[in-house]
């Protein structure tokens, strides 16, 4: 079965990061398809009022359409050539362009729906945490609003092949690993880590007990936590093994809490020299940990990739 990726693309340096990262990962995954989406810019709403009634306003209105879609296939064809010059197939690259709409994360999340695609990739844009609380990002939005198809985002240059998988053991975290699996059967290239951080009892209960009875919880969701990873590890290595990937690829590592889950793990990807993290969008709830701990990722990676599966 071929694997079908869609690269949202525009004139920025974070495109052309995403565009270099397609064709390293082009290189791992077997029968990939790409294909380039560029979302047109937007026409003026008042031009588009105008144009209902007054011909002249029309014509104008066509001609920014038409120069929209014109440079939006120049932006596509250079895309392409630096794909096919990264050693991607030219029978494997697509272009597809189409004129702003509902927005441009929305607009690329229809086409990828639409289009049936297995993952969108996109440039992460630098943007700090104060802007993106008033202004948010197309970035952000796509993460937001994914509820399906998985979102690589990628920041700066990514140099390594290795992947680090973060699990809590939880439904979510089978769904993120299945579709690492998914793209990367048979990749006899990359080592594969799959990352557990023991939770605390704090992760999910904030209320004050005595010592004794915050040692017999802690006890309890310790001993349970363990019951729940082992058996996700056997099921995790019949999926990693049944896909093709050797013994010597894959790596089970398990670490107390002493820092937040988020810094851990960015610290594991930076020690462990891995290019890229995939990690499910929510983990054993909605709004407790690996949810928080996906959303503090995104904001701190550097040089890396991360696969956000919903």
């Amino acid at each position: 079965m071929r694997r079908k990726i869609l690269i949202a693309v525009d004139q920025s340096v974070h495109a052309r990061q995403a565009i270099k990262y397609a064709a390293r990962m082009g290189a791992l995954i077997k029968d990939v398809d790409f294909v380039l989406f560029h979302v047109q810019p937007m026409i003026s709403q008042y031009l588009l009022e105008e144009a209902r009634t007054k011909p002249k306003a029309r014509s104008q209105m066509e001609a920014v359409s038409k120069k929209n879609h014109q440079a939006s296939l120049d932006l596509l064809e250079t895309c392409k050539t630096r794909l096919t010059e990264m050693g991607v197939s030219a029978e494997c690259i697509e272009l597809r362009t189409s004129p702003r709409d509902a927005g441009v994360a929305d607009d690329i999340l229809q086409a990828a729906e639409a289009g049936q695609y297995d993952a969108i990739l996109i440039g992460r844009r630098g943007i700090s945490a104060f802007q993106e609380l008033f202004v948010g990002s197309v970035t952000t939005n796509l993460v937001s609003h994914a509820k399906q198809l998985p979102v690589w985002l990628v920041d700066g240059t990514v140099a390594s092949d290795n992947v680090l998988v973060a699990v809590d053991g939880s439904v979510n975290s089978l769904r993120a690993l299945d579709h690492l699996v998914f793209m990367l059967s048979k990749s006899q290239g990359p080592k594969i880590e799959l990352l557990h951080i023991k939770p605390k009892l704090g992760d999910y209960c904030e209320i004050d007990m005595g010592d004794m009875e915050a040692d017999t919880l802690s006890q309890a969701m310790e001993n349970a936590n363990q019951r729940c990873l082992t058996d996700f590890q056997a099921q995790a290595l019949n999926m990693l093994t049944d896909a093709g990937l050797t013994d010597s690829q894959i790596h089970f590592r398990q670490l107390e809490k002493r820092l937040s889950p988020a810094k851990a793990i960015i610290e594991e990807l930076q020690k462990g020299d891995f290019g890229t993290l995939v990690i499910g969008k929510q983990g054993m709830s909605s709004s407790q940990f690996m949810g928080r701990v996906a959303g503090t990722v995104i904001q701190k990676i550097h040089d890396r990739a991360v696969w956000i599966v919903p």
